[in-house]
């Protein structure tokens, strides 16, 4: 009854439930209209997610040149930024490639001056934050250690053994390694498997409670 008394609602459940319907069906093997139904819908959603990312490009863009205009507290973190935002645009569209025909410009952003410049720049920091979490891990086990729970204490006691095993004097031992493919095999796959599973569930009881109308994240509240 709440949906007819509220013809918004309704009328934003009915288009987000076929729509989502003909695309599970193209995906079923249906052809025909189905198939040029639920194509046409993939490409629509593709365009207006292509918008919506410019938008908040723009957006963004605008908010942290605002505060660098302004000098508002922290502004270098916005200049950076701009910067890099800046430099990834100009080095993926303007930066010309060699080819069998002569010098031309990069077609996507999935081209290889794209490519070096994460080399470059992204994946030291990236492996300067993983080398942080290392420390970040011992502060939590600390932590862990002084509230003396008994699940904390197995998790650290995990933790130790995996990392002791794979030590170069600890791994040449006589079945070690037996015994850390076993665990691998076993103990670590059937928690990955478990993990999933259940993010496999929750997914298609999510999709599931969009399609019948139980949950609108898409109408403006």
């Amino acid at each position: 009854m709440s949906f007819l008394r509220d013809p918004k609602r309704l009328v934003a459940t009915l288009i987000a439930g076929v729509s989502g319907l003909m695309v599970l069906l193209d995906f079923a093997g249906s052809g025909g209209l189905i198939a040029f139904i639920a194509q046409t819908l993939v490409r629509w959603a593709a365009l207006i997610t292509a918008i919506a990312l410019l938008i908040g490009i723009l957006s963004v863009a605008w908010s942290h040149l605002q505060r660098v205009r302004q000098r508002h507290a922290e502004w270098g973190y916005s200049l950076v930024l701009l910067a890099g935002m800046l430099l990834v645009i100009v080095v993926g569209i303007f930066f010309p490639l060699p080819s069998r025909t002569g010098i031309v410009l990069p077609r996507s952003l999935a081209e290889q001056p794209i490519h070096v410049l994460f080399a470059m720049l992204y994946q030291p920091i990236a492996s300067s934050l993983l080398a942080l979490l290392a420390f970040f891990s011992l502060s939590a086990m600390l932590r862990a250690l002084g509230r003396r729970s008994v699940d904390a204490l197995v998790m650290i006691g995990i933790a130790l053994v995996v990392l002791v095993v794979q030590l170069p004097p600890v791994a040449t031992l006589p079945g070690v390694t037996a015994v850390v493919q076993w665990m691998n095999d076993y103990v670590a796959l059937a928690g990955a498997r478990g993990l999933l599973i259940g993010a496999a569930i929750g997914a298609l009881v999510a999709s599931v409670r969009v399609l019948l109308g139980f949950d609108l994240p898409y109408l403006d509240r």
